[in-house]
């Protein structure tokens, strides 16, 4: 029986063009893996990369959180000192402010006196005062202190003379005189009058609460001014 084999076929002959294609082939497959383990490579250090930029980002996070929290903790500390020291301030002006009343409660204010040249301003109210309380000159010079005019002559283009202020040694002697002025003739002749020696804040105070006075007593109610703040039937009004 012949052998199916073909004459002239070893074993061991190869189809070389076939084994040549697959070589190829398979050098591709190989460069395909090794481009690809490269892209992989780069991705994982841009991971790398990323990773560590983003542990940079936490930790100035947390040293951010902590300068916020330090700088909570400063702006809560300076709060409370400035609001201490709002109210020490407030209580300070207030003590000042009472200190300036009790002194101007010694004042009177003597208004519309005429002025001249070369004037003794002193000798000119003395002479008023007799003629409100009966009381010598000579006791009078014992009892007042100082007597001087407000301001500069001439500061003010309206012709009115300056307030003059007068400052008692005692004070019995100026609530005399400041409840006598109101009824006396000297005030009538001269069109003179006397003013209590409120302050700047008190007087700001008066004027805001005067149209509520005036508006209490038509009502019908007992109504007051004082010192920075008004009594409306035993009330007290402040501005």
């Amino acid at each position: 029986m012949a052998n199916p084999r073909q004459a002239n076929v070893s074993d061991h002959d190869y189809d070389l063009p076939a084994l040549e294609n697959s070589f190829e082939e398979e050098g591709t497959v190989f460069d395909g893996l090794d481009s690809r383990m490269d892209e992989i490579q780069t991705a994982l250090k841009r991971f790398d990369d990323l990773e560590k930029k983003l542990e940079g980002i936490e930790n100035r996070m947390d040293g951010i959180g902590k300068a916020t929290k330090e700088n909570t903790e400063n702006i809560v500390k300076l709060k409370e000192r400035v609001e201490h020291l709002t109210l020490e301030n407030k209580e300070l002006r207030e003590k000042c402010l009472e200190s300036e009343r009790y002194k101007r409660r010694w004042d009177l204010r003597l208004m519309g006196v005429p002025e001249k040249d070369n004037e003794n301003t002193r000798e000119v109210v003395l002479g008023i005062l007799t003629r409100v309380v009966p009381m010598s000159v000579e006791k009078l010079r014992d009892t007042v202190d100082t007597i001087h005019r407000l301001g500069k002559r001439g500061a003010v283009n309206n012709n009115m003379p300056r307030a003059i202020i007068i400052q008692f040694a005692m004070r019995t002697v100026r609530d005399e005189v400041w409840r006598k002025s109101k009824e006396a003739r000297v005030c009538k002749e001269m069109k003179i009058y006397f003013r209590e020696d409120f302050s700047k804040e008190d007087r700001a105070a008066r004027a805001k609460l005067w149209p509520m006075v005036e508006q209490a007593r038509r009502s019908g109610k007992r109504a007051f001014l004082k010192e920075g703040y008004a009594l409306i039937d035993g009330g007290k009004v402040v501005p």
